[in-house]
């Protein structure tokens, strides 16, 4: 009698299931994993000294939380290896790792009175989270992406409420749980991004009810660099993303008017009184807006010293007695020289290309592309290094590409409209 399977597969044909595809694990789990790996992302530095409570060591809780991301992660990829379901890793996980690697390699020649455990420490947090991130979407990355943008619309409007009910903070701007304006800004617009995400995926277009509140907490942030990141980041989308650009851009304004007219209805005087002290020319002149550039020309003169590899990890705090320089190219020039700013694009062009074709990507994974280019941005307005963890958190999971396997060796595979035509690797272009 003929066996329903090859000799090579008879010992596993419970691997597949009825479609012939590789059966998955269950999507709740990676749901559920996830959604832990976004909330250790976004608590970000987050101590229990702000809840009046302590733990043994130094308080930092991101190191018991990456080790416990990472020990499930090692057991999440040995149960896909074992079952035959393991998938390719993007290769732009493969550029991010050099970057890391390089710059925890500049701790080697750090300056005198750096912060190099501090800095170290927080390089191998952003590549655990970033780890966990890939190896938990790679199974199904559509419904990966999709949960992130659930969380990022459910945190936008949990930050924007919050800032609403504590009231303004230090001059007039609002923020939430502790967090500073720039990274309040962040996360709502995040939230802005995935409401209108989810609408267009699902043509709910109840989604789109958060706006005004999340708008109106954008503006309220004060913060001048993640508006125009977020005008940025929609730009581009309309240039690379949009496929029905004309349609998008009708509703976008009508929807961005809607927004604007309810904004200003519901907090007209309190947007006036941050807009005269925020986004004026005079607010400008008169807040701290002119000390980026001393920031940025310090940076400077630190990679004209330091070309090749940067003044090493830290350098910038320990030269100049200021953290960072508030813009995340402009640290790695310094710190780590040409060869991690050769690294970053090389990660960026790699990213782009792996993502190829978008015009057939699913529109969950173009939301989470926007995101990424959204924080991109934004850090180049703010935020040191482990501030971009959600940059590369959502480019990784834009790129992830699902994978239809054969019942039978030599079965000709199945290939989606966006995946290439050259081998298995799917998603690659070369």
């Amino acid at each position: 009698m003929t066996q329903p399977y090859p000799i090579a597969n008879a010992a596993r044909p419970a691997l597949t299931g009825p479609e012939g595809y590789a059966r998955q694990p269950r999507p709740g789990a990676s749901a559920v994993l996830l959604t832990a790996v976004f909330v250790v992302a976004l608590a970000g530095r987050f101590s229990l000294d702000r809840a009046g409570l302590s733990i043994p060591g130094d308080g930092d809780l991101r190191k018991p939380l990456c080790a416990a991301l990472l020990g499930v992660a090692i057991l999440w990829q040995v149960v896909r290896t074992t079952h035959g379901d393991a998938r390719p890793w993007p290769r732009l996980f493969l550029a991010f790792s050099a970057l890391v690697g390089f710059q925890l390699l500049a701790a080697l020649w750090a300056p005198w009175g750096a912060r190099v455990d501090q800095a170290a420490w927080d390089l191998v947090f952003l590549w655990v989270l970033v780890l966990v991130t890939v190896a938990f979407s790679a199974g199904d990355p559509r419904r990966a992406a999709t949960v992130l943008l659930v969380l990022m619309l459910v945190a936008g409007v949990v930050y924007a409420v919050g800032a609403l009910q504590a009231g303004p903070q230090s001059q007039g701007r609002y923020s939430a749980f502790g967090g500073g304006p720039n990274v309040f800004v962040r996360v709502v617009s995040l939230g802005m991004i995935a409401s209108v995400t989810l609408a267009l995926r699902s043509r709910r277009w109840w989604l789109l009810l958060p706006l005004p509140l999340l708008g109106a907490a954008a503006v309220l942030s004060g913060s001048r660099g993640g508006l125009v990141s977020l005008v940025g980041a929609a730009v581009i989308f309309f240039v690379f993303f949009a496929r029905r650009r004309v349609s998008i851009l009708i509703g976008t304004v009508l929807v961005g008017g809607l927004v604007s007219w309810t904004v200003w209805t519901a907090i007209g005087e309190t947007v006036t009184s941050v807009a005269a002290t925020r986004y004026s020319s005079t607010g400008i002149q008169s807040s701290d807006f002119s000390t980026r550039p001393e920031l940025l020309s310090a940076a400077w003169e630190m990679f004209l010293s330091h070309p090749l590899t940067g003044a090493g990890l830290d350098s910038f705090n320990a030269t100049v007695g200021i953290g960072y320089p508030h813009n995340y190219l402009a640290g790695l020039a310094a710190e780590t020289g040409v060869i991690a700013v050769g690294l970053l694009v090389f990660a960026i062009c790699r990213w782009w290309r792996d993502g190829r074709p978008w015009s057939a990507a699913p529109k969950e994974q173009i939301g989470c592309a926007v995101g990424a280019i959204y924080i991109l941005l934004a850090s180049m307005f703010s935020g040191d290094y482990f501030d971009t963890r959600f940059f590369w958190i959502l480019a990784v999971v834009a790129v992830q590409r699902s994978v239809r396997r054969p019942r039978n060796i030599g079965q000709k595979q199945e290939v989606a409209p966006w995946q290439s035509s050259r081998g298995n690797r799917v998603g690659f272009s070369s």
